[in-house]
């Protein structure tokens, strides 16, 4: 039995090794029955294009779209740049209910009302 596939992914995208050409082996050596596996923040990361600053120092990045949900990480001076996968609709923060998934410099959650985007959700970004 291997690694889970969130795992997986993470410890090839750190070690360097190109992330699509080992997904699409992965894809292509899986069995069909497997049974679908919940989505999480670990299963998005991935390049994006989308890169916005924070508005605060001290940034919390959470495990889910809420400020009950455990933090992953602290995020440094105000400006810190991050690169966002996707927005999903969480806790309110200050009456904002969007929450963006970073994958740069940490993986998480953060509340959309502390970026730069504008409004939220932000243009060009999916939902989760």
């Amino acid at each position: 039995m291997g690694w889970p596939t969130g795992i997986r992914r993470l410890a090839l995208a750190a070690a360097g090794v190109p992330l699509v050409a080992t997904m699409t082996a992965g894809m292509l050596a899986g069995s069909a029955s497997a049974a679908p596996q919940p989505v999480t923040a670990a299963q998005h990361v991935q390049a994006s294009a989308h890169v916005y600053r924070t508005l605060i120092k001290g940034l919390h990045v959470r495990k889910a779209p809420s400020t009950t949900a455990p933090v992953r990480a602290v995020l440094g001076a105000a400006g810190t740049r991050v690169s966002v996968n996707c927005y999903a609709i969480g806790g309110s923060v200050f009456g904002d209910r969007v929450w963006y998934l970073i994958v740069s410099p940490h993986t998480g959650f953060v509340a959309g009302f502390y970026l730069n985007t504008g409004p939220d959700p932000a243009k060009g970004i999916r939902r989760c």
